[in-house]
């Protein structure tokens, strides 16, 4: 049985050839060079979409460099960026009319125009700004070049685009633009099937079976003897989904592959480049480092769990620098879970470090709007920081909304406390030990840098008020659970 494995993939502008482009972006520099179209270019090769940036500011000369001439056939998208100003320049209409002359000869190419505070309509009749520039171009060329270059306006000013105004979110309208692009280029990169007379009727049976109610994944099974067409069926279906997805890959000859002896090790690393957008190399290099991970969480799943969350969609320099650090921790440490759990908590902020301790030491079971007030109170901003704090796989909200932290994560908490003051619990900033608070109001020693305690028993219901803390005893049948922040300091 040979099955269809759609995950996640990428363009494939690793396998384009030197001086192939899958976007061409045109721009006048100086509207737009260090803004809307830098955004839109980085975004463009952070999703791994081979562009062409055309500054035509830089370039000197009266026609267009011999790279232009090159990269403007050789590129499959065009995404002229058409400002106020951009009629203004000679190279951008000269680019322009190419890009259109391309574009009518059907070979594929796609303009895809962004109006940027210019409305479509003054490209498209050469009005405003676009008129005015014509009227200096008419004086310097000749009738048949401008009416060319006006002629490509037209033609550009009718097709479907992005008109950008200045109440537009311009990160929103990029993703809208890369996303675009990833779409039109999917379409091009379509798997190319053997011609066979009637597997149209194959193709609709198999999508039937996809498009039944479901809410789970699919597996579709295709089975037959060798030769019959199972991978051409699996690849027209394949064409006919893969737009619906964000990443899609295809896989094939699996059970080929994995007869060798780095089959497993070849399939997965051409999945996750797919799904990622790296090449074999990348994958490569990320499996080892990844290894090395596994090899100082010490085979301790929560440890992987934590240092897993902290790394997520950090960039690859991130990861090495606390891998050393990481290394750097003996294998002799006597708390070597601590050590290795502590590199995320050194990564949080001053807020999260306090509310991270607080639960550590004192709420662990309790509803978390309970807690917020206080935390509100001394501009901790509670929210965000306990978001944080999940997303670093540092503690859980249960159903109830109850705090709730692995034991290992507990005491890596209370053990950051202790390390404040070994031998005198009296100088720290929580005490969570009824009998060391029960002490230390026994014997008036209070000292201004203790944030927090918590003090348990049947007799207790003080409240007091000085200049720089708030006492609140909250008092239930069995305890008092007696806790105090400093609200000045």
């Amino acid at each position: 049985m040979e099955s269809v494995l759609a995950a996640s993939s990428s363009v494939l502008s690793s396998a384009l050839p030197p001086g192939e482009y899958e976007v061409f972006l045109s721009f006048r520099g100086p509207d737009v060079r260090n803004t809307f179209a830098d955004h839109l270019y980085t975004s463009l090769h952070r999703s791994r979409i081979r562009t062409f940036r055309d500054e035509e500011e830089l370039r000197k000369g009266e026609g267009i460099a011999p790279s232009l001439v090159q990269a403007i056939p050789n590129s499959k998208i065009y995404v002229p960026i058409l400002t106020k100003q951009y009629a203004s320049s000679k190279w951008c209409l000269q680019e322009l009319a190419q890009m259109v002359g391309c574009w009518k000869q059907k070979k594929g190419h796609l303009i895809l125009p962004i109006f940027y505070f210019v409305d479509p309509r003054d490209a498209r009749h050469q009005h405003g700004s676009y008129q005015e520039a014509f009227e200096q171009h008419a004086r310097k060329h000749s009738p048949e070049t401008v009416n060319e270059w006006k002629e490509a306006l037209r033609e550009v000013g009718q097709m479907k685009g992005w008109h950008v105004t200045e109440s537009d979110s311009q990160g929103a309208i990029i993703e809208q633009i890369v996303s675009e692009v990833e779409l039109h280029l999917r379409g091009i990169y379509a798997l190319v099937t053997d011609e066979l007379v009637g597997i149209d009727s194959h193709v609709e049976e198999v999508m039937a079976l996809l498009n039944t109610p479901s809410s789970i994944g699919k597996v579709v099974g295709i089975h037959g003897m060798g030769g019959i067409g199972k991978t051409s069926l699996s690849k027209a279906v394949y064409n006919k989904i893969f737009t619906q997805f964000d990443r899609s890959c295809f896989l094939e000859d699996v059970r080929e592959t994995l007869t060798k002896s780095d089959g497993a090790l070849s399939l997965q690393s051409k999945l996750i480049s797919s799904i990622m957008k790296k090449d074999n190399h990348q994958v490569s290099n990320d499996v080892v480092i990844s290894e090395e991970f596994v090899k100082v969480a010490a085979g301790l799943p929560l440890a992987l769990k934590v240092i897993g969350s902290l790394l997520f969609r950090r960039e690859r320099k991130f990861w090495e620098e606390k891998l050393i650090e990481l290394q750097g921790i003996p294998s002799t440490t006597e708390n070597k879970v601590q050590e290795r759990l502590k590199i995320s908590y050194n990564e949080l902020s001053h807020n999260e470090k306090q509310i991270f301790l607080d639960i550590a030491c004192f709420f662990i079971g309790t509803h978390k709007d309970l807690i917020y007030y206080m935390w509100s109170g001394c501009d901790f901003y509670p929210e965000s920081g306990i978001t944080t704090l999940i997303h670093r796989s540092l503690m859980k909200l249960d159903e109830g909304n109850h705090f709730w932290m692995h034991d290992h994560i507990k005491d890596l908490g209370r053990a950051i406390v202790r390390e404040e003051d070994i031998q005198h619990p009296y100088n720290r900033s929580r005490i969570w030990s009824a009998d060391d608070a029960l002490d230390m109001f026994r014997n008036a020693r209070v000292k201004i840098f203790v944030n927090g305690l918590m003090i348990f028993g049947p007799h207790i219901n003080e409240k007091v008020l000085d200049n720089n803390y708030i006492y609140i005893c909250v008092m239930t049948s069995f305890f008092s659970f007696t806790v105090f922040r400093e609200l000045n300091g």
